[in-house]
């Protein structure tokens, strides 16, 4: 009878460590290999990305005699009207061809090109020695008309005329209103097209560089939505970009940020699983604020629910499982 009980306590103490293991222990151990994120104070941008084209005012000067060129005002430069630009010294007014970026410039503007003599500049502009031959067809006088072949067909910088002579109608030089220019993209029609309200502010950025624009049309062209934004602020690369892919802020937000892979709901309230310094990790409710395409911003430390019950939430640096859908968590 001894020998039967002792039997039966062994099988107890076997089947009581087995459960421990695996209620406790297993479940710690699977957690140290968990993918797990950090809570952290951050940015949330609701934003759009596209390729633009930019369109300006802008005209592109031709020398109507050859020589020696001597550049007298800097790229960038903003010039008032009557100010010189540039001089031309000597002859040699016959045309030397030589295929180089300047020929290919002449070639593209034709007659689009304004010839001076005086090489003055007509307006208040900024002075430019970058073309690319598109002055007056991609311009502010036919905006409406501009297209996506019109985009294909457009190289992203203008090439440089800097250059020690000239012959008689090479381009030398051009003056870009930097009062106004716009940038024209197209989107695919849908639920983000709501954002485009005319006259609705933006800030664009474009490389390294942001600037302020607004909302000028947002219309179909029967299959894309076609967008133009309008923009007064001058930038150092205005003149030189035709066209470059750009990023559009509509709004930024700041608080918590989460990804939204990190949210698993229960019976229809959104929650985190958060680590626990004993092991394992607690289902934990959260409440989103704001979200954009894979990130939100989530309330901190308390919440009111739609009973106006207050309800703990997560905090600033809470270690979170990064993807809770794709595992099989113990909540404890």
């Amino acid at each position: 009878m001894k020998s039967v009980t002792k039997a039966l306590l062994i099988v107890f103490i076997v089947v009581a460590a087995g459960l421990y293991l695996y209620l406790e222990v297993v479940p710690k151990i699977a957690g140290m290999s968990e993918k797990t994120v950090v809570l952290e104070y951050g940015d949330l941008l609701v934003s759009d990305e596209a390729e633009a084209l930019f369109v300006r005012d802008e005209t592109l000067f031709g020398s109507k005699n050859g020589g020696a060129v001597v550049y007298e005002q800097d790229e960038g430069t903003k010039v008032r009207k009557g100010v010189r630009i540039i001089s031309v010294e000597g002859g040699a007014t016959a045309d030397t061809s030589t295929g180089t970026a300047i020929d290919r410039i002449r070639e593209l503007a034709g007659g689009d090109m304004k010839m001076t003599g005086s090489f003055k500049a007509d307006k208040t502009s900024v002075v430019s020695y970058y073309a690319d031959g598109y002055e007056r067809q991609i311009s502010v006088g036919n905006l409406d008309a501009v297209t996506r072949e019109d985009m294909a067909s457009c190289p992203e910088r203008g090439e440089s005329l800097n250059t020690e002579r000239v012959s008689a109608g090479d381009p030398v030089y051009k003056l870009t209103n930097n009062n106004e220019w716009y940038m024209i993209y197209w989107i695919e029609p849908g639920g983000d097209a709501k954002r485009y309200s005319t006259g609705s502010a933006v800030t664009v950025s474009i490389g390294d560089t942001g600037v302020s624009a607004e909302v000028y049309s947002a219309e179909s062209d029967g299959k894309m939505l076609r967008v133009i934004l309008r923009s007064d602020m001058y930038y150092k690369d205005l003149a030189r970009v035709r066209k470059s892919d750009i990023k559009i802020v509509f709004a930024e937000y700041k608080g918590l940020v989460a990804g939204k892979r990190t949210i698993a709901e229960r019976n229809g309230v959104p929650g985190v699983f958060v680590k626990q310094r004993a092991g394992g990790y607690k289902w934990v409710p959260v409440k989103i604020l704001k979200e954009t395409g894979n990130d939100c911003i989530l309330s901190v430390g308390v919440y009111y629910d739609e009973a106006g019950k207050q309800v703990g939430t997560v905090n600033y640096y809470d270690e979170v499982l990064a993807e809770p859908e794709s595992r099989m968590v113990k909540a404890e």
